[in-house]
């Protein structure tokens, strides 16, 4: 194994101070080309002095102003006066981007010295002592089936040739890798695999009782990451930092948070907990791998999660709203007033019989010493203590602040799950009031009342975007019948139609649920057979995203992550279509646990609405992407048009011209000049084909 390379690093031989509004100009001057745009400079300044002053700051940034060169230059600034800064992002995707690409552009072109690294969760990099026990199976020395976690109830068999050649392909890249970081794969490898070659925080066995301690790629990560400047990590891991008592990170007084209308959701993932049948399976299975003569310890364990799994799917079944969806579909239940009296049986039961595991196991530990198979009993002592801890912590009475549910998994398992919600009293509580911390949270779509929501008291900045939407683009509210009328999918599907005819194609089409998707695509099939109409779930996302984004004429309807995660500059999307304004589910546990904090009179106007408006400006934000770009914006519901609320949804998105008569929106499709193409009948059944 190679040695892991030192983060990007020019010695700092003393503390100065550094403008990082100089730096600005160093970095547009190395770039070809390159242009000052008055809304990164004033996003520059005021980070800066956020920095120097020790004030939180907000920053509304929208698509196009440079945000990432405006508060990484006054990191590298910072990392001048001793300063440590963490950038939180909200995905492992814009983490990689500015690990592997922002910033290593900023050390070759700055002359100012500064270090940076990139730290993910354990799960992210290959475990060594995991690859290790591969190998021993793979040898023919193990069994059969290689256990992998709640993921895999079976374990995985490995006498199937394709999963043995995944294993084997990470393998011959772990005698290469020089980070470890399981991202690096040419090709993802599928879940089961990926769990086997990797290993979580609640089973990891610590670097102090692992053999692999030296060679491993997280501590190895985390020790680059002691000695950066700048540490980029994905808001998960921040929120596991915090929930850890902030012992993941390396200490830090500047911290940015980027995306930052994702971060509250994220802190919410972070902080809960949740249990299922298959961890109690999962702990058997370890606990019978490595003490063979206490069978009853994993019966024990088996029957308390086939108890859990019933009276978890007991409450389900019961749920007024999913007593007739199939068993996978329901929609989650909500515990209010306790949990009922099987479901509290069944976590004692689990409770239980994770003691009689995690007895057995130190039992284990002691009579292993320090042989070979000390490392598989440690790592079940970790899964059999998560298992305990978070038994009990569901049995235990649940306060304020929280909110506990049950919800099917992709599995066809129950899960009850709990977390807290009120993320405003929990951050000030572990992080914001008890270290000097200074934190700019900036997005290109930030409700002023975010802060708030994350404790913050912090100034907020709105800089000008460098588009000119109000020339450039329109937003088309035609008149409808609202969503909730039996008439409203047939229109939508016309309006889809009309737009696609008028563009040529080049539509981008986001629903805000699959079966809207489903329907409004069909029909449209049916209508623009000379069309091609790709459709998310007929191919992989990223074949999807390159297929729309290289044929000029071709039309993209999708869901979810779509209405983030495309970026579509120039003409190939001249159009996006948007079904209807994205409430969230009214009856989703947290949102109802939301608006309880809030009063039920102001739950509407202070959850649903902000979190409605910035959905929908981060779908809108995928029509204009550079300075040239032109298009339409068409929302098929009438409410952004008439609803008293409409105004608060309609600041977040941007300055463009609205129209509700169609005949002006087609005069201004007409205007866009966009080039005519020679049709080339596709059809329904090459449409389906888009991987091909």
């Amino acid at each position: 194994m190679p040695p892991p390379p030192a983060p990007y690093a020019v010695p700092v031989t003393g503390a100065r101070t550094v403008d990082a509004v100089d730096l600005l100009d160093d970095v547009i001057a190395a770039i070809p080309g390159g242009e000052q745009r008055p809304s990164q400079r004033q996003m520059t300044e005021a980070v800066q002095r956020a920095f120097r002053t020790g004030r939180h700051l907000a920053v509304q940034g929208p698509t196009g102003v440079g945000k990432s060169l405006a508060y990484l230059l006054p990191a590298i600034a910072a990392a001048g006066e001793g300063r440590r800064t963490v950038v939180v992002t909200s995905s492992k995707a814009l983490q990689d981007q500015l690990a592997g690409v922002d910033l290593p552009f900023l050390a070759e072109v700055l002359d100012e010295p500064f270090s940076f690294a990139v730290l993910k969760g354990r799960s992210n990099y290959l475990c060594e002592a995991a690859a290790e026990e591969v190998r021993v199976h793979l040898d023919g020395r193990g069994q059969q089936r290689l256990d992998l976690g709640d993921g895999a109830p079976g374990g995985l068999p490995l006498d199937d040739p394709r999963l043995r050649r995944e294993l084997t392909r990470i393998l011959d890249w772990s005698g290469t890798t020089a980070t470890g970081d399981l991202s690096e794969l040419p090709e993802t490898p599928p879940g089961p695999v990926r769990g086997a070659v990797s290993v979580g925080p609640g089973e990891c066995v610590g670097a102090s009782r692992c053999a692999h301690a030296e060679s491993c790629w997280a501590e190895l990560a985390r020790a680059r990451a002691e000695e950066a400047d700048i540490v980029v990590v994905n808001a998960h891991l921040y929120g596991a930092h915090l929930a850890t008592g902030r012992t993941l990170l390396p200490p830090h007084d500047l911290l940015v948070i980027d995306e930052a209308h994702e971060f509250e959701d994220c802190i919410v993932g972070a902080l809960g907990i949740e249990l299922t049948e298959g961890r109690l399976v999962h702990l058997a299975r370890v606990h019978d791998g490595c003490v063979a003569d206490e069978q009853l310890v994993g019966d024990s364990l088996r029957a308390a999660g086939t108890g859990l799994d019933a009276a978890l799917e007991g409450l389900l079944a019961a749920g007024d709203r999913s007593a007739r969806a199939e068993p996978a579909r329901r929609a989650p239940v909500r515990v209010t007033e306790g949990l009922p009296t099987d479901v509290r049986g069944a976590l004692a039961a689990a409770v239980s019989a994770a003691e009689r595991a995690l007895d057995s196991l130190r039992r284990a530990a002691k009579a292993a010493g320090d042989g070979p198979g000390r490392h598989r009993v440690d790592r079940a002592l970790r899964v059999a203590e998560s298992v305990l801890t978070d038994a009990q912590t569901l049995l235990a009475p649940h306060g304020r602040g929280t909110v506990c549910w049950v919800e099917p998994t992709r599995s066809g398992r129950s899960a009850l799950r709990l977390t807290r919600i009120d993320v405003a009293d929990t951050l000030r509580s572990l992080a914001w009031d008890e270290e000097e911390l200074t934190v700019v949270c900036c997005s290109a779509t930030l409700d002023p009342g975010t802060p708030a929501r994350l404790g913050l008291d912090a100034e907020h900045l709105a800089v000008d975007s460098p588009f000119d939407f109000a020339r450039n683009a329109m937003l088309h509210v035609p008149r409808m019948v609202p969503p909730s009328h039996r008439d409203w999918p047939e229109q939508v599907a016309a309006v889809v139609e009309r737009t696609i005819r008028a563009c040529d194609g080049r539509t981008l089409a986001l629903f805000t649920s699959n079966r809207m998707l489903r329907a409004t695509v069909e029909r449209c099939r049916e209508l623009l057979p000379e069309h091609t109409l790709l459709a998310q779930g007929d191919a992989p996302n990223p074949v999807l995203q390159r297929r729309f984004l290289e044929e000029e004429h071709t039309c993209l309807f999708a869901t979810a992550s779509f209405w983030t995660g495309i970026s579509s500059p120039g003409t190939t999307c001249s159009a996006v279509v948007l079904d209807k304004i994205p409430f969230p589910v009214p009856t989703d546990p947290i949102i109802e646990a939301r608006g309880e904090l809030v009063g039920s009179e102001r739950a509407f106007a202070e959850v649903s609405v902000p979190a409605a408006g910035v959905q929908l400006a981060q779908g809108v934000g995928r029509l204009i992407r550079t300075t040239s770009d032109r298009g339409i914006v068409v929302v098929c519901d009438p409410r952004l048009a008439e609803a008293r609320y409409r105004e608060r949804i309609l600041a977040l998105l941007p300055p463009m011209r609205r129209e509700r008569n169609p005949l002006a929106a087609d005069r201004f499709i007409a205007s866009l000049g966009l080039s005519p193409r020679t049709p080339t009948p596709t059809g329904p059944a090459a449409s389906a084909a888009a991987g091909t």
